[in-house]
C-alpha cells in the first residue's frame, strides 16, 4: 500500500510498554472503504521502542512505519512523521492512549458530513484500578479529558482541539506549514491551530470519535495535577493576544479577572464551607490559571514582551508566520 488514506501517526519517547498497547488497538481499528497505516515516530527513545514496532509490524495485517528522528522534542517529531506519512489524511495518536474501534471510521465520517479538512474527537480518561478519586471536571481537563462536549460543534477561538485525538488533510500543512520546532515542551499544537484558524480553516469535533487516556497512579497526585496547571497556563495569554489582537485583548483581560472575582473565588470558598477536598482543590487549580493567565496577560498589556517567561517555549515564539497571515485581514 504506498498511498494510504489515512496515516496514523504516534510519537513516541522511551514509553515502550505502553506504545505497545497503543499500537495493539491501532492495529485492530474498523474500517468502512478506506485503508490506513501507522507511522511510529522514535523521538530519540533509548528503550526498546524500535523492538516493539517491528514486533507489532510482523503481526500486524495493517502497514506499521518505524521512522527515528533523533532531535528530541515533540515538535521534531511531529514534523517528521508528517513529512514521511503518505497518507492523504494525517491522524495523530498519542503513545498512552488506547482507540475505540470505530475512531477512525467516525472521524472520516464528520469530516465527510461537513466537508472539512480538520476532524477532533472526544478523549476519556481511563483510571487505574482501585482509583477511589472523584476528580473535579477541571482535573479530569488537565488530564485530558473531553468535559462538556457532548455533541457536535465547530473549533472555536476558546474551543480548540488537541493533537491527542486530531485529524488533519494534507493540505492544510501545505497551506498553514509544520509545528513550530521553537515550541518543543508545551504548546505547539495550541499555535499551530491558531495558524489553522487564521487561514480560515474550518474545523469540526465529533463526541463520537473515542480515544482513552490511560492515567498511571502517579498521575493523580495533588502535585502532579498542580504541576499540570503550571505547564497549561504557559502561553495561554499571549494566544489571546495574537487572536484578538493588542486593542481588543485587554477587554478580554478584564473578563477574565471578573471571571476570577466573581465566579471562582466564590466556588472556591464553597467548596471549603461544604468541605468538598476534590471540587476545592479543582477550583484551586482554576484559580492558579487565572492568575498566572493574569499576571502573563498583563505584561503583554503593559508592553514586557521581551520579559523572560519563567518557564516558556511560547514566549521565544518568532511571529512572523502568524503577522504575515493577519495582513490577508483575516482577525487572529
Amino acid at each position: 500500500m504506498s498511498n494510504p488514506d489515512v496515516s496514523i501517526m504516534v510519537c513516541s519517547r522511551n514509553r515502550a510498554e505502553a506504545l505497545a498497547e497503543a499500537l495493539k488497538s491501532l492495529t485492530a481499528l474498523e474500517t468502512a472503504g478506506f485503508d490506513y497505516e501507522i507511522v511510529v515516530v522514535d523521538n530519540a527513545s533509548t528503550d526498546h521502542t524500535a523492538e516493539v514496532v517491528a514486533s507489532t509490524a510482523q503481526r500486524s495485517t495493517v502497514p506499521v512505519r518505524y521512522v527515528r528522528e533523533p532531535r528530541a522534542g515533540i515538535a521534531f517529531a511531529r514534523n517528521c512523521g508528517v513529512k514521511t506519512s503518505r497518507g492523504e489524511w494525517i491522524a495523530f495518536f498519542d503513545d498512552d492512549q488506547w482507540a475505540d474501534p470505530r475512531w477512525l471510521v467516525e472521524l472520516l465520517a464528520m469530516a465527510k458530513a461537513k466537508n472539512v479538512r480538520g476532524v477532533g474527537g472526544a478523549v476519556l480518561l481511563r483510571l487505574p484500578a482501585g482509583n477511589n478519586r472523584e476528580l473535579a471536571p477541571f482535573c479530569r481537563t488537565l488530564l485530558g479529558e473531553t468535559v462538556g462536549l457532548n455533541a457536535p460543534r465547530r473549533y472555536s477561538s476558546t474551543v480548540t482541539p488537541g493533537t491527542c485525538n486530531l485529524m488533519l488533510h494534507r493540505s492544510v500543512f501545505e497551506e498553514v506549514g509544520l509545528f513550530n520546532e521553537m515550541l518543543n515542551t508545551r504548546g505547539e499544537d495550541t499555535e499551530l491551530f491558531i495558524r489553522v484558524h487564521a487561514r480560515g480553516i474550518e474545523t469540526w469535533y465529533t463526541p463520537a470519535a473515542v480515544v482513552f487516556h490511560l492515567i498511571p497512579p502517579e498521575r493523580l497526585t495533588d502535585s502532579y495535577l498542580e504541576k499540570l496547571t503550571r505547564l497549561t497556563v504557559i502561553g495561554m495569554a499571549k494566544n489571546d493576544r495574537y487572536y484578538w489582537g493588542r486593542l481588543a485583548f485587554p477587554f478580554v483581560w478584564t473578563a477574565r479577572l471578573a471571571q476570577m472575582l466573581i465566579l471562582l473565588i466564590p466556588r472556591w470558598a464553597w467548596a471549603h464551607l461544604r468541605r468538598n477536598r476534590e471540587l476545592a482543590f479543582g477550583t484551586r487549580c482554576r484559580l492558579a490559571l487565572a492568575y498566572g493567565y493574569l499576571r502573563n496577560g498583563l505584561r503583554l498589556i503593559l508592553g514586557g514582551d521581551d520579559r523572560p517567561s519563567e518557564s516558556v517555549p511560547i514566549w521565544r515564539m518568532k511571529p512572523r508566520r502568524i503577522t504575515s497571515i493577519s495582513k490577508s485581514g483575516e482577525r487572529l
